[in-house]
């Protein structure tokens, strides 16, 4: 397609794509144009025109897409933002640019040089340049005070980033850094607007990007509306005329808007609709379709680690012994299924190693008495009380959590706070439990280990150990994929011993969706949200 050039993945990300398989591997270079498209039915060319509406769920704390962690604001406003490269949404594997026209990496794997488009503009006007990308990379190095960047991945590596004229950016990395590509394609890219930025420390709820849409208005606790963005970069996109997202957090609700046609797509996850729903959407199926997958999110119980309780890691364990990882699967309606630290896949733990640890094996009597005089050793013989803090969406997970550690005497409150709230909470460890699904948008091990590495945009608990700090430094830069695939095994074996956070579970998506939809692709993008610009989204006869 027009502007569409299939990225030279280079050194770097040759190695990486071996095992994330985010793109097939080139030789360092000028990006080269990827395959022609085949050409298309008379009835699937696309039209251009049309409102999406998409069932959202709730209000976002943030639009600042660089401190935010949480993957609902990017669904809401993610469309108005671009970054340097991104994922194809066809296939959510395949790296292609974005914001850069081309990139090149040095041969020694220490230097990106990225080439810009020429006359792309942010939405209110002003020009787009190379500056604009220096700027972004200085934000996720030094942030402002005050402000956390959630995935502050995409810039481990970088030692500096200069910009010698208007259209070029020059990344220089302190070590050929596999994951470095992979991680700037990912959503955690997404490049925000100085012009804001230099006279205030976030964008709170502000929205201007360079994407295919443009924020028109937002109403809160009621919709985002997004109008098509007439300048953009590449020509006849986007097909809408716009989006409503509706905030919907009742379930139900969603369902009949669904179903009525009020709606037309979801926010993806497996909250949207129960099983029962799902089953009856698959039996219409001239109407409906109904992607179902494992998406790159664990859900993970996080401890206030600096404080007793949870600072003994006897009593850590002993929690982690007695959470029978089997039975929260049961309890979630089969949505998911058991992993370690990282997804399932080429750089997870193997079933067999998994399955013979406490809690994974299921929980004996044995397992119980075993953790009860833990307890006692760390001077809790009769059991604690604690408060899990948490937002509506996780109240399933933690009474299941709650009733699996009554048998040892440990009695969880639970205290439902605003989204807000909480997520300032987690940023300042002030919590004693939380529970929260986190993901993220590629299988890389520098993004999901980030969570329990010190000072990590995500360690919400707090959690410090040298171990692991060195050997994600180590790993990080590893070229060969076999030697780094054992050091990530490592990682996550200390992780699972340190019993802080719990790891339960790996999370199923849920998207359905109705069949007039074109150009829409949830289940490809291994997330849901891994690109979600929408900018390649048409509506079919029955849509209108």
């Amino acid at each position: 397609m027009n502007g569409r050039l299939q990225a030279t993945v280079g050194v770097l990300v040759a190695i990486s794509v071996l095992l994330t398989s985010c793109a097939p591997a080139a030789a360092p270079g000028a990006p080269k144009a990827g395959p022609a498209a085949s050409p298309k039915p008379a009835a699937e060319q696309p039209k251009s025109g049309g409102v999406l509406k998409h069932a959202g769920f709730q209000d976002e704390p943030t639009y600042d897409l660089h401190s935010t962690g949480r993957s609902l604001a990017f669904d809401q406003v993610g469309p108005a933002y671009s970054g340097l490269l991104q994922y194809d949404p066809a296939d959510g594997r395949t790296i292609i640019n974005d914001l850069a026209e081309s990139y090149q990496i040095s041969s020694d794997g220490k230097k990106v040089t990225f080439v810009l488009r020429k006359n792309i503009k942010w939405h209110d006007d002003k020009a787009f340049t190379a500056e604009d990308v220096k700027f972004n990379f200085d934000r996720w190095l030094k942030p402002p005070e005050g402000v956390a960047i959630a995935r502050r991945a995409v810039v481990d590596g970088v030692d500096r980033v200069e910009a010698p004229n208007t259209s070029t950016v020059e990344v220089y990395l302190k070590y050929p850094r596999p994951a470095f590509i992979p991680v700037l394609a990912s959503i955690a890219g997404v490049l925000l607007p100085p012009q804001h930025l230099k006279e205030n420390k976030r964008m709170e709820f502000n929205v201007l990007g360079t994407g295919p849409f443009k924020l028109k208005e937002y109403k809160r606790g009621v919709s985002v509306e997004l109008v098509k963005n007439k300048d953009y970069f590449l020509s006849g996109r986007p097909y809408l005329d716009g989006m409503i997202t509706y905030l919907m957090p009742d379930a139900t609700a969603r369902f009949a808007a669904l179903r009525s046609g009020q709606v037309r797509t979801m926010y993806v996850t497996s909250g949207n609709i129960s099983t029962a729903n799902m089953e009856t959407l698959k039996k219409e199926t001239d109407k409906f379709r109904v992607a179902s997958f494992p998406g790159l999110v664990i859900l993970l119980v996080h401890f206030g680690v600096k404080q007793p309780p949870f600072s003994d890691l006897r009593v850590r364990q002993a929690m982690d012994m007695v959470v029978d990882r089997k039975k929260i699967i049961d309890v979630m309606e089969g949505m998911g299924e058991i992993t370690g630290p990282m997804p399932r896949g080429p750089w997870a733990i193997p079933d067999d190693e998994l399955l013979k640890r406490p809690g994974y094996r299921g929980v004996t009597p044995a397992d119980i008495e075993k953790a009860k005089a833990m307890l006692a050793e760390a001077g809790y013989p009769k059991g604690f009380q604690a408060e899990a803090t948490i937002i509506a969406g996780y109240n399933k997970q933690t009474v299941f959590l709650q009733d699996q550690v009554k048998a040892i005497g440990i009695d969880v409150a639970i205290k439902i706070g605003d989204t807000a709230t909480v997520e300032r909470r987690q940023f300042a460890h002030d919590f004693a439990i939380n529970v929260i699904l986190q993901g993220e948008p590629v299988d890389e091990p520098d993004l999901f280990l980030s969570y329990y590495l010190t000072g990590g945009g995500r360690n919400y608990g707090g959690t410090s150990d040298k171990q692991i700090d060195d050997w994600y430094a180590e790993q990080s830069k590893i070229m060969d994929p076999a030697k780094r695939r054992e050091l990530v095994l490592q990682i996550q074996r200390r992780v699972l011993d340190l019993a802080a956070p719990l790891v339960l579970y790996q999370h199923f998506f849920v998207s359905p969706y109705w069949k007039c939809v074109k150009g829409y692709y949830p289940e490809k993008q291994l997330t849901g949200w891994n690109n979600v610009k929408r900018q390649d989204v048409w509506l079919d006869t029955g849509c209108s």
